[in-house]
Order: structure tokens, then C-alpha cells, then sequence
């Protein structure tokens, strides 16, 4: 249990070099868990994430779904929506598996606390796996520029199909 001195001091320590967190606060069962979605170019679509301790993130992984095309770009947020980190425009790769999409640079989050991920793809025929169910913040921002990282407005609400199945390393 953190102390109130702990948390004055910038966030929990962990033991090791655990930076795996998942949106949702679960790994999926299976490879096609969700509902395989179709992105729509203008589009950055997000999912929170909960990162109980200080950590490393040094990208973001995401489950892609039954079609790898075109580009796709990994951005994290902060719990208010604000772009801290993101990735190069990387080539999609592997269908119905994860996808290792690293940050340019990498991130020192402090923990525990509240952050979105997310993901915006430059063609209409890839597909990614998104939550079908749950009790945390998903959405999606419309009007967009693949690979222009914006804020986000931040929602409160989960919505099926929308945020991505994905984990932070």
C-alpha cells in the first residue's frame, strides 16, 4: 500500500521492468476476442488504460484484426487527453495477433494513474479488434489527421466496438 509520502513523490515503484498494461485492465482470451472493426481514416479511436505503478513505456501494442493495410499510428494520452508520446507511421503487420508499435520516444508515466492509448490508420481496408463490454472510458475523435496527434475529448462512458483491444510495454 503506498504511503502519502509515496505518492508526494511521484507515484508507486514497481519491482522489475513490468510495462505491460492492458486497456480494460485484461489481456483477451483469444486473438478474436472483440469485434473486428473497420477504422475510418479521420478517425482516432482510444481506449483508457491503467497503469497502477511508475513505468517505462516505451510503445504500445495492438491486437489487429482479421486484415493488416496500410498504416497505423499508437498515441498516449494523458487522463485529460493530452498527447504525451507517439509512434512513427508503422506498416501494419500480422493478422489476428498483437502488434509491437513503438513510441519515438519513450515515456516515464507515473502510477498509479489514468491514461488513454491510441490509434489512428491511414487505410479503410485494416481491421484491429475493439471491446465488446466494460467498465471503463472508450471513444473515438472524429474529424482527424492521420498522424497529427490532437486532444482528446475525454469521455466517461465505455462504448461497444469503438476502443481498441491493445497494451502498453
Amino acid at each position: 500500500m503506498a504511503t502519502t509520502t509515496q505518492l508526494n513523490k511521484g507515484g508507486i515503484r514497481g519491482r522489475g521492468a513490468v510495462t505491460v498494461f492492458h486497456t480494460g485492465e485484461t489481456s483477451p482470451p483469444t486473438t478474436t476476442t472483440g469485434t473486428d472493426t473497420t477504422p475510418v481514416v479521420t478517425e482516432t479511436y482510444f481506449a483508457r488504460v491503467f497503469l497502477p505503478i511508475n513505468t517505462t513505456i516505451t510503445g504500445i501494442a495492438l491486437l489487429n484484426g482479421s486484415a493488416a493495410a496500410g498504416n497505423v499510428t499508437a498515441i498516449l494520452y494523458d487522463e485529460n487527453g493530452v498527447p504525451l508520446a507517439q509512434s512513427a507511421s508503422t506498416a501494419q503487420s500480422g493478422t489476428a495477433a498483437y502488434q509491437d508499435i513503438p513510441l519515438a520516444t519513450p515515456y516515464e508515466a507515473v502510477g498509479p494513474g489514468r491514461y488513454f492509448v491510441g490509434f489512428q490508420f491511414n487505410n479503410t481496408s485494416a481491421r484491429f479488434r475493439t471491446h465488446i463490454l466494460g467498465r471503463f472510458a472508450t471513444g473515438k475523435q472524429t474529424g482527424q489527421t492521420y498522424g497529427a496527434a490532437t486532444a482528446l475529448t475525454v469521455p466517461t462512458t465505455f462504448t461497444t466496438a469503438v476502443g481498441p483491444i491493445a497494451s502498453t510495454y
